[in-house]
Formats: C-alpha cells, sequence, structure tokens
C-alpha cells in the first residue's frame, strides 16, 4: 500500500470515527454510517493439472490484479412543498438530504427566491431536524458533512411579507452544492399560498429516534391551524409502515382524552378516531382558530436490519369552512425511526446452525499431507458488515503453509478494502459464507505417534472491531513408520519388499547376466525393472544407482559406462521403453510405478561380476528424529559382465542426472582415472559447455575426495591444475561439476553439461562425461491481466494490464466492467499429456457479465450473467512451448 492509501485510510477513520463521536453526544442523524465503504476487488487465477503417470493434483497461481472502485459523489434532496400561509408569517419547508454515494461528502445551502412567485420571501434561514420531529433543531447552518448513504432532516424558514395578497403564491428555491460536485437531485423548490382562511400544519414524532427491535414508541401527531379562522372537517390519515405495528388499546389518546381505535365505537365528541389494516385515521370536526392540538398512540417495532424507518402523515382539511370548496392536501414531516446497528459475527462449522461452536475436525493427513476445515463467517448483527480472517493459536509445527481459501477450495481468499488482511467483503445481515481453510504441513516433519494439531481462525467485525468470534480447526498427523513411506523393488520378483531390506543376507536381491558388444565404441546393457510402491502423502522420488550402498558419494559400478532410467512403456514390463526420466511421477497413497533402469556396459579385458545399487530419494520426505529416512530406499543387485572386448586408456566417468530447483545448484561427483603406464602432463585441457544459456558449470579438483563439494575443492582448468601438473599413470582423481541454474522461471528444463578432456594441440578428445540437470517439474505460468469495459458491452475499451485500475460507474448507475485474460504458457520442451484446468471466481463485490471463453477449451463452466461464482476451462492437454487464454468478464454491483 503506498504513502497516499495510508493516508487515505487514514482520513477515513478519522471521518467515521467524528462521526461516532457526534452521534454519542446526541447530534443524531436520520440513519446511521455504514461500514467504511472502500472497496478493493482483487482476483487471482488458479490452475490445477496432475504430470504424466501422477494422481497427485498440482497447482498454479497467477499474479494478482487488482481494481479500485473509484469515489462516487452523489446527492438526493427530496421534496418539493406547497402550502397554505398566513401573510406576515414564517413557513417552514421540510426536506431530505441523503448522500446516495460511496464516500464522504461536504454540502453547503442556499434558499433563494424563485422569479416565478409573485412575492418574495425575506429572513431565510436553513436548520438541521436532527430528531426529525419538523421542527428545527439548533442555530441556523450553511454546510453539514455526510457519510455515504447517510440522510438528514433540513428545514427551510423565510418570513411571507405582510403585504403579500390572498392567493399569491411565493416560490423559493433550496441548492445544495457538493465540495466534490456530486450528481443527483440538488434543488428543490417550495411553493407557498397565502390565504386569508384555516393554515393547518400537521407534524409527525417520535418518542425516541433510536430503537431495537420489539421496542414499543409513542407516536405523535401534533396539529397547529395558523389562521385567524377555524378549519372544517379536518382528516388525517398516518398508513404505518409495516415495521410499525399499532399497538391496539395502549393508551391512544386525543388532547389527553382516551379514544377508541375501533372503526364505528364511541369516541370523545369532535373526532372519529379508528385503524383499519394498520392505518391510523382521524377525523377532527373543526380546529379552532390559532389552536393547537396532538394525538397519540403506540407502535412496536418490527424490524431487525439496521436503518431507518421513515413514516408521515396526509392531511385534508375544509381550510374555509366551506363544504363546496375543494379541500386543501398536505402532508407532515417524514419523522424516522432508526435501527441502531449491531455489529456481531460467528465463525463456525455449520452452514445450517449460526449457533454451532464445535470444534471441526478434519480429516487425518499423513506426513507433508493437507488438512482441510470448512468453516463459515456468519453476520450474525442487524446490518452489513465486513469481517477480517486472521489465525490464532497455531500448535502446527513450524513451516506449515496456512491459508484462507473461498469456497471452491482452490481460489484464495483476498482483501476487499486496502488492510492487507483478507476479508470476507461485505455480508448482508443473518448471511454466511462459506471459507476453506487448507493446512499444508511441512513434509520435513514427522511424528511417530498420532498427534492432534490445531488452529483458531478469527473473525472480526469492522464495524465494530471489538466483535470477534474464533472457531477452533482441529487435524491428526498420522504417525510416520520406517517402512510407511516407500518401498523399492525388484518385478516381478518383489524381492526386497520393506523399506530398508537393501540386500538378501548381504547377497544381491537379483543378478543380471549382460555381455559386451562387439562393436569398438559401445558395450552391451543389462536392464533392470524396478517397481516403486509409495504410502502417504503425494510424493516424488529421485531414481540414482551407485556402486556402494553410500549414495554420499556417487560411483558407477566397476565395468558400468552408464545407468538411464525409462518409464516402462506399457506399465507392466520393460519390453518397451517409454520417456526417460531421473525421477518417479507424483504418486499418491498406495501407487505405484515401474521404472526401467538400463545400465551400459563398459568393454573389459576379463569376465566379473560387480554389485549395483539402485536408490529412490524423496529430499522432502524425512524421518523426525533423523535415525532413518523413510523418504527414501535402496536395493542391492548385481551385474555379470561376460566376454570383454577392450580397455579404456583414460577414463572419465559416469554420465550423471540430476535435479536442481530455480536458481539452485547441483554438484556431480566424477572419477578420472589414467590406465595407462604413462603419466598424461602438459597440454591437456576441459572443455565444458551447456547446451542450455540458463545454466553455467564450473569444475573443481575434489582435494579431500569426499565427494562433496568443499572450500577447499580448487577450480580446475587443465591437467595442469591437478597435484604435480599431470594425471599420473594407473592413478584415479575425484572431480565435481557444479552446475548452477541462473533463472527462476525454466521449471521442467534439462540442461546437458559436456566436459571433455582434449588435447590442445590437435583437439583430440581423450574422455567426456556429459550430465543432465533437469529443473523440477514441468513449467506452467499463469499470467492474469485485466481490462475496463466502461459500457459493459463485453469489449475491452483499452489495453489489457497488470496494473491496479480504477472503475466507477455508467450512466445509467449500474457498475462498470473489468474483463480479466488468464494466460497459461508451458515453457518447457515438454508437453503436459493430462488436463489443465483453469479455476477462478468472480471477485468480492461483482457478477458474471461475460461468460467465459477459451477456444483451445474443452468445456468452460461459469455461473449465468448476472450470478456470482465459479468459472471454469478445461485443456485437454498442454503442448509444449505453447500458450493458452481463458477469459470472462465481471461486472461491479457494490456501492
Amino acid at each position: 500500500m503506498n504513502i497516499m492509501n495510508t493516508l487515505e485510510n487514514i482520513r477515513n477513520h478519522i471521518i467515521a470515527l467524528l462521526v461516532l463521536l457526534v452521534t454519542v453526544l446526541g447530534i443524531q442523524q436520520s440513519s446511521f454510517a455504514a461500514v467504511a465503504t472502500r472497496q478493493i476487488i482483487s482476483n487471482m487465477a488458479v490452475g490445477e493439472y496432475t504430470e504424466e503417470g501422477s494422481t497427485v493434483v498440482q497447482v498454479s497461481r497467477s499474479n494478482l490484479v487488482q481494481t479500485t472502485i473509484l469515489p462516487v459523489y452523489s446527492v438526493n434532496l427530496t421534496a418539493d412543498n406547497t402550502k397554505n400561509v398566513i401573510a406576515g408569517q414564517t413557513v417552514y419547508f421540510n426536506h431530505t438530504l441523503t448522500n446516495t454515494g460511496n464516500e464522504v461528502d461536504q454540502y453547503t445551502f442556499a434558499a433563494t427566491n424563485n422569479t416565478s412567485g409573485s412575492y418574495d420571501y425575506s429572513n431565510f434561514s436553513i436548520f438541521l431536524d436532527k430528531n426529525n420531529d419538523g421542527l428545527p433543531d439548533g442555530a441556523a447552518i450553511t454546510s453539514y458533512s455526510l457519510s455515504a448513504s447517510e440522510s438528514v432532516g433540513l428545514i427551510v424558514a423565510a418570513n411571507v411579507p405582510n403585504g403579500a395578497a390572498v392567493s399569491q403564491k411565493g416560490l423559493l428555491t433550496l441548492t445544495v452544492n457538493s465540495l466534490n460536485n456530486a450528481t443527483g437531485t440538488k434543488t428543490n423548490t417550495d411553493t407557498a399560498t397565502v390565504t386569508n382562511q384555516s393554515a393547518l400544519v400537521v407534524r409527525k414524532k417520535f418518542s425516541q429516534t433510536t430503537v431495537a427491535n420489539g421496542d414499543v414508541v409513542t407516536v405523535r401527531l401534533d396539529y397547529q391551524n395558523l389562521g385567524s379562522t377555524a378549519t372544517g372537517a379536518v382528516t388525517l390519515t398516518d398508513a404505518l409502515d409495516s415495521s410499525l405495528v399499532y399497538q391496539l388499546n395502549s393508551g391512544e389518546n386525543w388532547n389527553g382524552v382516551t379514544v377508541n381505535p375501533s372503526t364505528g365505537s364511541n369516541d370523545p365528541a369532535g373526532i372519529n378516531y379508528s385503524v383499519t389494516s394498520n392505518t391510523v385515521t382521524a377525523v377532527i370536526n373543526s380546529i379552532a382558530a390559532n389552536a393547537t392540538g396532538y394525538i397519540e398512540f403506540k407502535v412496536k417495532v418490527n424490524k431487525t436490519t439496521a436503518g431507518p424507518i421513515n413514516n408521515s402523515v396526509n392531511f385534508q382539511y375544509d381550510h374555509d369552512n366551506n363544504t363546496t370548496t375543494a379541500t386543501i392536501s398536505d402532508l407532515s414531516n417524514i419523522a424516522v425511526l432508526n435501527i441502531a446497528p449491531i455489529y456481531a459475527v460467528k465463525i463456525n462449522g455449520s452452514v445450517s446452525d449460526v449457533n454451532n461452536s464445535a470444534t471441526v475436525i478434519a480429516t487425518s493427513t499423513a506426513q507433508g499431507g493437507v488438512l482441510t476445515f470448512n468453516n463459515y463467517v456468519w453476520n450474525t448483527g442487524n446490518s452489513a458488515d465486513r469481517f477480517n480472517l486472521t489465525l490464532t493459536a497455531s500448535t502446527f509445527p513450524a513451516g506449515s503453509q496456512i491459508e484462507f481459501y473461498r469456497a471452491d477450495g482452490a481460489t484464495p481468499l483476498l482483501d476487499s478494502n486496502g488492510d492487507g488482511i483478507p476479508d470476507t467483503g461485505l455480508l448482508s445481515a443473518g448471511v454466511n459464507l462459506p471459507i476453506i481453510v487448507k493446512v499444508r504441513l511441512p513434509s520435513s516433519y514427522a511424528v511417530t505417534t498420532d498427534t492432534t494439531f490445531e488452529v483458531s481462525p478469527q473473525a472480526q467485525s469492522l464495524g465494530d472491531i471489538s466483535k470477534t468470534s474464533l472457531i477452533k480447526d482441529q487435524g491428526v498427523l498420522l504417525a510416520t513408520a520406517v517402512a510407511r513411506l516407500v518401498d523399492l523393488t525388484n518385478s516381478p520378483e518383489n524381492n526386497g519388499l520393506g523399506n530398508g531390506n537393501v540386500d538378501n543376507a548381504g547377497n544381491p536381491w537379483k543378478t543380471v547376466i549382460a555381455s559386451t558388444s562387439v562393436n569398438s565404441v559401445a558395450g552391451g546393457q543389462a536392464v533392470f525393472p524396478l517397481k516403486i510402491s509409495h504410502t502417504g502423502a503425494g510424493a516424488e522420488y529421485l531414481l540414482s544407482a551407485n556402486a556402494t550402498s553410500d549414495f554420499s558419494s556417487l560411483t558407477l559400478p566397476n565395468g558400468v559406462n552408464r545407468i538411464r532410467f525409462y518409464v516402462a512403456g506399457n506399465g507392466t514390463d520393460c519390453s518397451v521403453l517409454g520417456s526417460e526420466t531421473g525421477k518417479t511421477s507424483y504418486l499418491n497413497n498406495g501407487e505405484s510405478q515401474l521404472i526401467c533402469a538400463v545400465v551400459e556396459i563398459d568393454q573389459l579385458n576379463s569376465s566379473l561380476t560387480t554389485p549395483i545399487y539402485f536408490r529412490v530419494l524423496s529430499t522432502s520426505f524425512v524421518s523426525g528424529n533423523n535415525s532413518s529416512n523413510p523418504g527414501q530406499d535402496i536395493l542391492k543387485n548385481a551385474i555379470t559382465i561376460q566376454s570383454v572386448n577392450a580397455v579404456a586408456q583414460v577414463e572419465f566417468t559416469p554420465n550423471l542426472r540430476g535435479q536442481v530447483s530455480p536458481l539452485g545448484t547441483v554438484i556431480y561427483s566424477h572419477l578420472l582415472t589414467n590406465n595407462t603406464d604413462v603419466d598424461y602432463t602438459g597440454n591437456y585441457s576441459f572443455l565444458m559447455n551447456n547446451d542450455q544459456v540458463e545454466f553455467n558449470s564450473t569444475l573443481f579438483y575434489d582435494v579431500n575426495g569426499n565427494g562433496i563439494f568443499d572450500v577447499v575443492d580448487l577450480v580446475i582448468k587443465d591437467l595442469a591444475d591437478l597435484p604435480g601438473g599431470k594425471l599420473a599413470a594407473h592413478t584415479q582423481v575425484k572431480l565435481l561439476l557444479q552446475v548452477k541454474n541462473l533463472v527462476t522461471n525454466n521449471i521442467a528444463q534439462a540442461n546437458n553439461t559436456t566436459v571433455n578432456l582434449a588435447n590442445n594441440s590437435n583437439g583430440q578428445v581423450l574422455a567426456s562425461i556429459t550430465d543432465v540437470t533437469t529443473v523440477n517439474q514441468a513449467q506452467l505460468k499463469l499470467t492474469k491481466l485485466q481490462a475496463r469495459d466502461f459500457d459493459c458491452n463485453g469489449t475491452a475499451d483499452e489495453s489489457y494490464t497488470t496494473n491496479t485500475l480504477n472503475i466507477g460507474k455508467q450512466a445509467s448507475g449500474q457498475g462498470q466492467c473489468v474483463l480479466y485474460r488468464v494466460t497459461l504458457t508451458n515453457t518447457s520442451t515438454a508437453a503436459l499429456s493430462s488436463a489443465f484446468t483453469f479455476r477462478d471466481m468472480t471477485p468480492v463485490y461483482t457478477v458474471l457479465s461475460r461468460s467465459p471463453m477459451c477456444a483451445a477449451c474443452n468445456s468452460t463452466t461459469a455461473p449465468a450473467i448476472g450470478n456470482a461464482g465459479a468459472v471454469s476451462g478445461i485443456l485437454n492437454s498442454v503442448a509444449a512451448n505453447q500458450s493458452y487464454e481463458f477469459s470472462f468478464g465481471v461486472r461491479y454491483v457494490g456501492q
């Protein structure tokens, strides 16, 4: 958040505090200020897919895009008045001013004579009607401030000149000007006709202005004849709002004398009072000149949601006590009852029972797994409110990822008001919002007994930050046993069963016989079908082979030139080799995969049998106490090599495969062997080449021979850098090849690093190795852009961007639209043959305005236009080096 946004937040909080303070001190407005109306539409797309041969769903997230709702300044002034007046008196005109925008605004007032009138008023004054009883409150004002959706009563007072003649009309104009140039109705015209007969004024008020549901209040109708002539019959009609229920026989009276609400019942002389269908009717025979009076009755409030209840009285009277002339019709002031806002919140685990407080229990998970909790945030207050969501009292181990998601369980819950905290967006009173809490446990953490962890999500009202609610989410991490995660066995023999069952009483589990080829260049090969069985949370395993069971230093078995791993082409045996790989696919609980280890044989002078150890390793899954590593398993086999043809002079072994993370580094350990009786000295250099520019390689001499890169290891560029400046006869040295991935966005990229030992004088290559480095996972990148569609015709009115945008409303008053474009790019050379699903949701404060478009998608889903909900699109596959677009539009429907 930038400094300007911070200052704006401070300004809004100060204004809100001042409004609250004014209310507490008794300067009661005719409606309560709502929760701060600043709204931010935040959106992020996600993609779901599985890698080939895997059922583990992987998730890719797009960048975040945001749209800020522009301040809307609008105002509504009501209403025009028409009254009968007596010359020389002061007339009062009642109005209501409402801020119909979404921001605080300041208003100035002016009352002026209208040139269409027959006479001019004097001594204009404008007052607040704070309690909406139709009478001025306090001193005259010239300006006033209102929060969004707030209203206030205004009274214009003006003197009618003594010389105004009967039947002459005086017109005045009340004008409201906004500090922010608000649109809307900003003028009212009031008309007063001079009479020498009766002039009746009726005012309505409640005994209290702030109430709660169920309160009983007294309604008082005051009337006054300002004229010097008695009226004829006067009819007062008060059609009560449905939120006000008339209380029969509860002390209703006329000037203190009890009246009967039943139709046709005996009332005091001079009045006929009755109540029918919640409408009060009082017919008074006559009101004397300059007389006042009142009627009182009681109503019960039947409204739970916060906000105003507006009511006024219609009246008709015979102003000249002559039944042959037309009666005068007029309207009282608008009396207002305010249902005070009550802010309250409940977070629980029930979609139907707001009172449920039980702990939410998730399905247990294994090491590195995910616990999922279904929570619901209830607005138990009576006013629209927004709720911040935070996490408290977590006992989950360090490194656990705990996040809030929307109802689809895939789209993150985001911030909608710019305070940096995920929230629900505005919720109406009485409704609930389903949310998902996910806890991804660290894959490096394990327990030896089933262990319960918990976290307490908290929902906090922003209408009243003292109102909070907690729910306890609880889940069990299952114990990790030594044989729990992975088991490497030979197939189809199924020997070596059990994690850690490396050999057969010291002997190999399986021996394969291989003959070298008569070809002078290449040897023969042996194939080992290996079955990898997995138990527990989804994982993948790196594949490697070694001459010994100590994999801290990798050395090819004697007589072996290279070892490569392939996916079984038919899934059942190794008669058909599939794609070459350095790891298994992601395996879910109970799943297994068949891998074919192809061992290429050197040309040797004599037959031999050599052990070969295979290992599967998950670097992410380890035991809790490090006494064992159930994330790996080792299997001892052997090869018998027959029919040797030749012997190498200088050997550089082995060719290795490894994996690296973005910006990561991998170290390969190699052996350089001189099999001759002659020292190699002088002009021999190591020439290195990476076939991908995103990688950089350095060769080191392993000074202490431990197969691990240490600070003492020396960079080597030619044989002169070795001890004694040579590769001595019948000696062997260890060299370390360091390969660095230089970028962050090349997941799944494979790099071949070739190191040749060459004679500088003639270019002859004596020996070489090639190491293949693969960046983990397929690189599927999601990018999200947005553009405004001001008139909501489905076409962008500007270029798409990741920048924050501002939107407001159309001329029609409806919100403007935003179009989203999600681009999936596979930057790797490997295709994704399984389905890819675009997932998104209409953000808070929006509904769908344009259905999803995705030319390459097999299918799309979305709510109906004008509704909110999840949108998605499914690609059957994702080609290498290919991009795909998924787009849709939303319309803003907030304040």
